[in-house]
């Protein structure tokens, strides 16, 4: 054996073929074997060593395969770790010595974590801990998965190794000022997430407030920088790099050794404050040194430690709480100045903010939730940040909003209002954006009116908001409900009595079934609550249950039409599916409803400005002129937009099609909840307001409902209403004396208010006083 061994030890690896596989297992492992006995070898050189490592790793799967692996590990690791443990660490990345030990240790990392491995992973562990504080850079990352693989697999017990490895890291935060100088000048952020003026920019506080850490005098060399100036892999307690994967090792630490490690990781608190504060100085920023490189590196170790204080955040609460002005303005900092071209840092800072701000800390960000209302500090100004991280940036902020907005004032709900409200028409967001800007949008009325009540300006908010309401629905009307038309076939009327035999006894199934998801969508009912009439409580309720088991019917997206079909209309890109549109549709009825009772509730300032002066319930009510016109319009286009509910499904095939327009039934539950809570919108209206709208809009009533039957659900509830039952009948009566001449014509569209009265029995109506009401006919 030893003559052997001299015999390869003589020849140089260079010129040892792979194994050829009529060569026996054993054969090899003993090859190989041999391989592993040159690294300590004192006689041979880097190189020879080098190119025995590479035959090994070159053929590491052969070895694996083979029935003789066991023996091999019981060789070669003990023979390993002697290499790496004996060497010099080596900080010139091209040097022999330096290359064979990155093999080593890849060769380590790709032993499959077994049974064969188990004998042997302590010792390499062992290993590991100790060259993470003397290694550089490149090969303390390949340690560092490794320490991961096996704590994962195995699951040691608690050893002294960890308990040091916890200290060395808080050693390294400790020392993270003092090292980063050796790049740049950093100083603490404000507050408020701004970097100080550069005159003060070169100083660093060295006394220590409630609620601010001081990072202490920064001097410009480092007890652990030891590497030369000409290296360029540095050593890994210098290196950013490594200080970005060490938080995910300490999270590991701490979900394996929970109990015992308890205290020490709640040290690390101020160490993450201390250190997400940190920022280059606007000297350093505008130096030609600057290195922007380094300056990625550096925000990426930066919000790989939020992402860790995001994960511990519940567990120590109190504490963070301690140095929650740290926190927001770390937070916001890093939002302003993360660097625009790496969007996969801007994601990680905007998934661990979201994870923060998920607890009562985020009461601390109000104050200063202004800033969050500019989209260069939330989302950035790189192009690929705006195309794929605005839906996680704009749902994280609605969160944010949604939870403290009954602490907002009222300039900042403004600033929401006008957020979210570009969302709701921005079609290259997804649906799911636009309706939660829309449930959003809803969430605020109640605070603006409580708001408008000690500053007086809420209602006119209120109304631009039901403008934007408005606006969807004519976007719905004239674009998607068109688009979606188009490409659904007409069905005859023997068809749709069919199917509505057939999904009569479904939909009676499906609102019980939706009645327990209907406390989860809050966003549309908790508005309206507070308008207290009963009409509104009832369509409330009904209005929040989406009709899940419809959808699931409805799953089949229709298809867009080509461009050339609809010249006028969305590109083929932004046009809603059905249940989109639905979806939409309903969001938005019950929007403008919990908008309108909103407007009328705030109250009406007097002509000397005095928000206190006296005005009643029905003044409050009572809308100019402008805001008239624009519930003319919201009728216009929400009864077009309301066809959507002309689309069926076929129960048998799931093709869509389009339901017969002088078809009387109401396919499902839901068009009728809708309905009813639309007309609700009107019937909270001051009586002349309500006669504006409906007598400047009757004619487009009847026409709406002689294309669409289902519609005529909105005029009965005027009827069956005792607050607008007269005054639509007079407008109702006044409409038919007009067009007498029209009774009987084939049109068939003058019979549509005489159905109206027919279709109400005679309690429902309140009667109509002739010397009152109807005088003005005659």
């Amino acid at each position: 054996m030893a003559a052997a061994l001299a015999a390869a030890a003589a020849a140089s690896p260079a010129s040892v073929t792979s194994p050829l596989p009529e060569a026996g297992p054993t054969n090899i492992i003993k090859m190989f074997t041999t391989y592993t006995n040159i690294l300590t070898e004192a006689s041979m050189t880097e190189d020879k060593k080098l190119k025995a490592a590479q035959e090994i790793s070159e053929n590491f799967e052969s070895i694996v395969q083979s029935s003789s692996y066991s023996a091999f590990l019981e060789h070669s690791i003990p023979r390993f770790i002697q290499y790496l443990k004996d060497g010099e660490p080596q900080f010139v990345a091209e040097v022999p010595a330096q290359q064979l030990r990155k093999l080593l240790l890849e060769i380590l990392h790709r032993i499959p974590t077994n049974e064969h491995l188990r004998p042997h992973f302590q010792a390499i562990l062992s290993l590991m801990f100790h060259l993470l504080e003397i290694e550089n850079e490149e090969n303390v990352l390949v340690c560092l998965r490794i320490i991961i693989e096996l704590h994962k697999q195995f699951r040691p017990p608690l050893q002294s190794e960890i308990q040091h490895f916890l200290q060395f890291v808080k050693t390294i935060y400790k020392d993270l000022p003092t090292n980063v100088k050796q790049f740049f000048d950093v100083v603490p952020i404000s507050a408020t997430g701004f970097l100080p003026p550069e005159s003060n920019a070169t100083t660093t506080p060295t006394t220590t407030t409630p609620g601010i850490l001081s990072i202490g005098a920064v001097s410009t060399t480092s007890p652990l920088n030891t590497g030369d100036v000409g290296d360029d892999n540095p050593k890994a307690v210098n290196s950013l790099k490594v200080l970005a994967e060490l938080p995910i090792i300490v999270v590991l630490m701490y979900q394996l050794y929970k109990q015992n490690v308890h205290s020490v990781v709640a040290d690390f608190i101020p160490l993450i404050m201390n250190t997400i504060i940190l920022q280059p100085s606007l000297t350093a920023r505008k130096s030609p040194t600057f290195n922007k490189e380094v300056y990625v590196d550096f925000v990426a170790a930066q919000i790989k430690t939020l992402s860790f204080l995001a994960y511990i955040i519940r567990i120590y609460q109190d504490m963070v709480n301690t140095y929650s002005q740290n926190m927001v303005g770390g937070m916001l900092g890093l939002l302003r100045y993360c660097p625009q071209e790496v969007a996969h840092l801007r994601k990680e800072l905007l998934i661990a903010a979201r994870h923060i701000l998920a607890t009562d800390l985020r009461n601390r960000f109000v104050p200063h939730i202004d800033q969050l209302f500019d989209e260069e500090v939330l989302i950035g100004k790189g192009w690929t940040t705006k195309e794929s991280l605005r839906p996680l940036a704009y749902s994280t902020l609605a969160d944010l909003v949604h939870h403290v907005r009954t602490h907002l004032p009222l300039p900042h709900l403004s600033l929401a209002v006008h957020m979210f409200s570009k969302n709701v028409h921005d079609d290259s967001l997804p649906v799911s954006i636009q309706t939660m800007s829309c449930k959003l949008l809803l969430n605020l009325v109640e605070c603006i009116r409580q708001k408008s009540d000690e500053q007086g300006t809420g209602r006119e908010i209120l109304m631009r908001m039901l403008e934007v309401f408005v606006r969807k629905f004519q976007s719905i009307a004239k674009h998607h409900v068109p688009a979606i038309f188009s490409r659904c076939p007409q069905m005859s009327e023997v068809q749709a009595q069919q199917q509505s035999s057939q999904q009569s006894t479904s939909s009676s199934s499906m609102s019980s079934a939706t009645t327990s998801t209907a406390a989860d969508r809050s966003s549309v009912s908790s508005a309206a609550a507070p308008s207290a009439s009963n009409t509104s409580s009832t369509s409330s309720a009904a209005s929040t249950g989406d009709t899940q088991s419809s959808e699931k019917q409805e799953q089949e997206t229709v298809k867009k039409p080509p461009a050339a079909s609809s010249p006028v209309g969305p590109s083929p890109t932004t046009t809603f599916s059905v249940p989109d549109c639905r979806s939409m549709v309903k969001t938005l009825v019950c929007g403008v409803k919990t908008i309108t009772w909103g407007a009328g509730s705030c109250k009406v300032i007097g002509n000397a400005g005095d928000i206190n002066a006296p005005a009643s319930a029905q003044a409050n009510k009572t809308f100019l002129p402008w805001e008239t016109h624009l519930f003319t319009r919201l009728l216009k286009y929400a009864l077009q937009a309301l066809d959507i509910y002309q689309v069926s499904v076929s129960p048998n095939t799931g093709q869509y099609y389009l339901r017969p327009p002088s078809s009387q039934q109401v396919r499902m539950k839901e068009e009728k909840e809708i309905l009813e809570h639309f007309a609700g919108v009107f019937t909270m209206m001051n009586t002349s307001t309500f006669k504006e709208v409906f007598t400047a809009s009757i004619k487009y009533l009847v026409e709406r409902i002689h294309t669409n039957y289902a519609l005529q659900i909105i005029p009965n509830s005027f009827l069956a209403n005792p607050n607008t039952s007269a005054t639509f009948a007079t407008i109702l009566v006044r409409f038919l004396l007009d067009r007498l001449d029209e009774m009987g014509s084939e049109s068939g569209k003058i019979s549509i208010p005489v159905v109206m009265f027919s279709s109400n029995s005679p309690g429902d109506l309140v009667k109509i006083n002739p010397l009152t009401d109807v005088s003005f006919l005659f």
